[in-house]
């Protein structure tokens, strides 16, 4: 099927199952909630589509009042112009298995509950790779988000899991692995933050718990700030390597606790340890300090912390902070360009 206006297919009764179907060229109706897509699923609760290609479509499935559906093993790919993968007010939905690509949103789930998103593939959006709004109880796992315009959101919901997940290569001046906004009881474990101007940004998020998660040669780690209200955060075992600031504080009233982490520049000293230089700190408050973080003089001062743990500020320590080896010698240039970029991370946070 291809060509034309409107969507190519819809299906509005139970339990029908859709295979090895292909669309091409679908649209142009890009109206974020409503957009011409290769298949819709309006009231077809419990329907399959599995194994769809679509191709050059402005959206590719849509997903409304359609409880108990499933979209599996779908090859997407889109114009960017509207939402990839949509479910809209459907609840108990599972997304497994699909390679999205090159939509506004490649995936974005509103309204639903216990919705299962599993082992997709999800690149190149124009806006976020992974978007869930007013979500209760998802589960998201295995999944790949990277090198999208912006990053991956989870955003004003409660009680969502999201396990084993790789956030990767979100480089830019307003870029993030994951953001965490207005999160009630979410809890992050086993996940990956790779190489992201951000890798973890929590903004006015409560009581989340992070565990057993890696982050690993992004500009800041961990960042939490505030808008209107505060985050609260318990991380354990998680493992900080090769990162330019592990943890940047910009929300004054943040009650975060760090227990047993590892961290490549932990000093196997019984002191309390905070995973980040007073610079980062200070910078997290200032972001336009951002431009000297690898400068010698601030090189020199961080060196100085890093034999000296006493002089670090206590705030947010972690009392059981574990060893790591510290990363090879030498500055590349992918952490000068995240070093840059935090700059304009921080300038937008506060904008």
């Amino acid at each position: 099927m291809g060509g034309g206006k409107g969507s190519a297919l819809t299906l509005s009764a139970p339990g029908i199952v859709v295979e090895g179907l292909e669309v091409r060229n679908v649209g142009p109706g890009d109206d974020f909630y409503e957009p011409d897509a290769a298949v819709v699923l309006y009231r077809c609760e419990g329907c399959l589509v599995r194994g769809l290609r679509a191709q050059g479509v402005t959206a590719g499935i849509r997903v409304e009042q359609s409880h108990r559906a499933r979209v599996e093993h779908s090859l997407l790919t889109g114009t960017q112009a509207a939402p990839g993968l949509q479910a809209y007010r459907s609840d108990d939905v599972v997304f497994r298995a699909n390679r999205i690509a090159n939509f506004l949103d490649n995936l974005y789930v509103e309204y639903g509950e216990r919705v299962v998103v599993e082992e997709n593939r999800l690149e190149g959006a124009k806006r976020y790779g992974l978007h869930l709004m007013f979500s209760y109880r998802a589960r998201v796992r295995d999944n790949q988000s990277q090198r999208n315009r912006v990053g991956s959101a989870v955003m004003h919901g409660a009680e969502n899991r999201l396990e084993g997940n790789l956030f990767a290569r979100e480089v830019g001046p307003l870029r993030y692995g994951l953001l965490l906004q207005e999160e009630w009881k979410a809890v992050l474990r086993g996940n990956r933050f790779e190489g992201n101007t951000i890798g973890l940004l929590s903004l006015d998020s409560r009581e989340v718990w992070l565990e057993t998660n890696r982050f690993t040669s992004n500009g800041t780690a961990l960042l939490f700030a505030r808008e209107t209200d505060r985050n609260t955060l318990t991380a354990q075992r998680n493992t900080f390597v090769g990162n330019l600031h592990d943890l940047a504080v910009d929300d004054p009233q943040a009650r975060v606790a760090l227990r047993g982490n590892a961290f490549d520049r932990a000093a196997p000293l019984p002191v309390p340890h905070l995973p980040s230089s007073s610079f980062a700190l200070l910078s997290a408050r200032q972001p336009d300090l951002s431009l000297f973080a690898l400068s010698p003089g601030v090189l020199l001062w961080e060196a100085a912390e890093a034999r000296v743990p006493g002089l670090r500020l206590l705030a947010l320590a972690d009392l059981e902070a574990q060893s790591l080896p510290p990363p090879r010698p030498g500055l590349s240039a992918a952490w000068l360009g995240l070093a840059l970029l935090s700059l304009w991370g921080g300038v937008w946070l506060r904008s």
